[in-house]
């Protein structure tokens, strides 16, 4: 049924020919006629290269993968992939297309530790095999991190693998609306979202993705992008083997200690395309100097792309005029929308015009109005992420009626066509409550919800927010109950049910900011930097972020609904205009220069130095901090890490590993390994 409704936008599908049903066809296809080229070169320092591999060369390790899984598994079966960024994590990936099983790609653990997203998505795929290193294995195995969950049949060691064994594969007869991927979004405690991809997703989105950026088998990507995440997988790693292209990796923790690398990368290798969560170029701005600008020719780049998060023009003004020295212009920019329910992208724009934006009034934006900005009002402004292509199209519904909305008016983005997946993996539920919705009265449908608010412009999508109370914070998902749930857990101080996680607009970066009641008989002796610690250390744990602000609350005085929800939007309303029951709060200050005390090379002078330092930027009392505490208890979150890595360098001239900084170190550890690093430097 096609039927056109006020904010409606359909693309026309004028007789695409695809060029494989599935991607193990188009693999074999590009071994076949383009064996020799490199399709993955990986820089692991963001400089130097340490690896590459070429089609033929993919192609036969991948079939030595699942050669090796068919000895032992099924068509059908979950493989999980716990591997650090790099071309085997990718080649693996296919290995599980070539047996017909369904990859699961996600973060390796931490060392020691299995947190509870690890958990609950091996518990939810029930994976029969897990492809690893032996470093991870061996982690796996001593820290016991796989114990009381769903029992693995076999881990299988990558580079045990033999490619020789290749010639064993036999095509289990993979089939364009075969599984081929379970691609784990954020949820709620406990109930990770897996969404069922199919290959003939892939290869629609892949297409799409194709046409709308202009590219073409002589596309060349830089990517710094986490290859578990659907921007980094699907939008970089697989983009260039469906085109017969290539693509640079950078590991993520390169590109944060020095993005300056990324570009130039781009340079040297005259990257087509590239790009990143809104925050990315925030962070380049900062961290990027102008001497730096000088090395970079930013000239081919076709695509730049900006999605994943709320895209601001002001970011992308600013990265233009300041990057326009190293030959980037506005045109470059390409404002997308899309998400993991859809494969990856659901409508991009010209990628041979410049961003379009459109300033509305934010005061009749809360009454989800649609009105142009006028002098003397508040105002914001939205930028443009384009229409659908190849047979996608996207409505606005009034997410309460079920209706479509009228013009003028913001609503629920809904979206389908053939990129739309098939839904969430073992979830009938709320897989037709997400891909099941059909508009009121016209029995028009399935639709997919989105869950984001926006409206149609002059035949753009706008997005201007979410139905639900999703954090978006450096580009990660984060839903607030599963935050809360933390949080009520940390103290005894802490009331449950009685917290509220939102974020907030700080100089233009979205920052946490919780709320938490006291229980009434712990108000009068109160330790209120106890409870801060505690939430801090609990947030960053268990979700790797730090709060910009704590807000701890009389008893009782959290808004709730007649039901006793937590009222989150009134709640955020309350702190913005300062009218919280107050029993205590926190807050991270402006950052603040550090200035180097000159210290020497003795263990106490550094020990004192990154307490110091750690003072200053986190704003916390230096004679609160325990050495012997691990620094995460304290906000030091990646981005910190990062930061604090630079100076200490700078300061001792020690060259120190920046993961030494995001593992479960305190600052005892630190001090130990940066002596011992001072000592084979001397």
């Amino acid at each position: 049924m096609n039927k056109s409704y006020p904010q409606h936008l359909v693309s026309i599908s004028e007789g695409t020919i695809f060029p494989a049903e599935t991607m193990v066809e188009l693999l074999l296809k590009h071994a076949e006629n383009i064996p020799e080229k490199v399709v993955y070169t990986l820089l692991e320092d963001g400089i130097n290269e340490k690896a590459s591999i070429t089609y033929a060369e993919m192609v036969r390790k991948a079939k030595a993968i699942a050669a090796s899984l068919l000895k032992g598994g099924k068509k059908g079966d979950r493989v999980l992939l716990l591997f650090p960024t790099g071309i085997n994590f990718i080649t693996a990936f296919y290995g599980c297309f070539f047996a017909g099983m369904i990859a699961v790609p996600t973060y390796p653990p931490k060392r020691n530790k299995a947190n509870e997203r690890f958990r609950s998505i091996v518990s939810d795929s029930k994976p029969t095999f897990i492809i690893t290193t032996d470093d991870i294995r061996s982690d796996l195995e001593k820290y016991n991190m796989l114990d009381g969950l769903h029992p693995i049949d076999e881990i299988l060691i990558y580079d045990e693998i033999a490619p020789e064994i290749a010639t064993e594969w036999k095509d289990p007869g993979i089939k364009a609306d075969d599984l081929a991927l379970l691609q784990y979004t954020s949820g709620s405690t406990g109930t990770p979202n897996g969404v069922m991809v199919d290959h003939a997703n892939i290869i629609h989105n892949s297409e799409f993705i194709k046409q709308s950026f202009g590219f073409d088998d002589q596309s060349v990507g830089v990517n710094w992008l986490p290859n578990f995440h659907d921007m980094g997988l699907i939008g970089c790693l697989i983009q260039a083997a469906y085109l017969g292209g290539s693509n640079v990796i950078i590991p993520p923790l390169a590109f944060m200690k020095s993005p300056a690398n990324w570009f130039r990368a781009i340079t040297k290798y005259r990257a087509t395309t590239g790009g990143g969560p809104n925050f990315a170029y925030d962070y380049c701005l900062e961290k990027t100097t102008d001497e730096e600008l000088s090395e970079f020719d930013l000239g081919s780049l076709r695509t730049m792309y900006c999605g994943a998060e709320p895209i601001r023009q002001t970011t992308l003004a600013a990265f233009t005029d300041r990057f326009r020295k190293a030959n980037f212009k506005a045109s470059q920019f390409f404002p997308v929308y899309g998400m993991a329910e859809s494969v990856l992208i659901v409508t991009g724009g010209d990628y041979k015009a410049d961003p379009v934006y459109f300033t509305i009034d934010a005061k009749a934006s809360e009454e989800r109005q649609v009105k142009p900005a006028t002098a003397g009002r508040e105002s914001r402004v939205l930028t443009a992420c384009g229409y659908p292509w190849l047979g996608m199209e996207v409505v606005i519904i009034d997410p309460e009626t079920k209706k479509p909305a009228p013009q003028g008016f913001i609503g629920e983005v809904w979206a389908r066509g053939p990129s739309v997946a098939r839904g969430y993996w073992n979830d009938k539920e709320r897989t037709n409550y997400t891909f099941r919705a059909y508009i009121e009265g016209t029995g028009d449908g399935p639709w997919l919800r989105t869950g984001d608010l926006g409206f149609i412009h002059e035949g753009q999508l706008y997005i201007s927010g979410r139905i639900k109370d999703l954090i978006i914070i450096r580009g990660s998902n984060f839903f607030p109950n599963d935050i809360e749930h933390s949080i009520e857990q940390c103290h005894a101080a802490l009331r449950q049910n009685a917290s509220v996680a939102f974020s907030a607009d700080i100089n233009g970066q979205e920052r946490l900011v919780v709320l938490a009641e006291v229980e009434r008989t712990h108000i009068r002796d109160l330790d209120e930097d106890g409870v801060f610690e505690a939430i801090r250390q609990s947030i960053m744990e268990e979700h790797a972020i730090q709060p910009y602000a704590i807000c701890l609350l009389r008893t009782g005085s959290a808004e709730k609904t007649s039901s006793g929800k937590i009222r989150r939007f009134a709640m955020k309303q309350a702190w913005q205009k300062e009218e919280l029951t107050l029993v205590a709060s926190w807050e991270m200050k402006p950052d603040k220069a550090v200035a180097g005390p000159g210290v020497g090379y003795r263990p106490e002078f550094l020990r004192e130095w990154m307490i110091n330092w750690m003072a200053r930027k986190l704003e916390i009392d230096p004679d609160s901090i325990d050495p012997g505490k691990q620094v995460s208890a304290y906000g030091l979150d990646s981005m910190v890490a990062v930061e604090l890595e630079r100076d200490v360098k700078n300061e001792f001239g020690i060259d120190w590993p920046l993961e030494s900084f995001l593992k479960e170190n305190t600052i005892n550890d630190l001090v130990e390994e940066g002596m011992d690093l001072l000592r084979r430097k001397s």
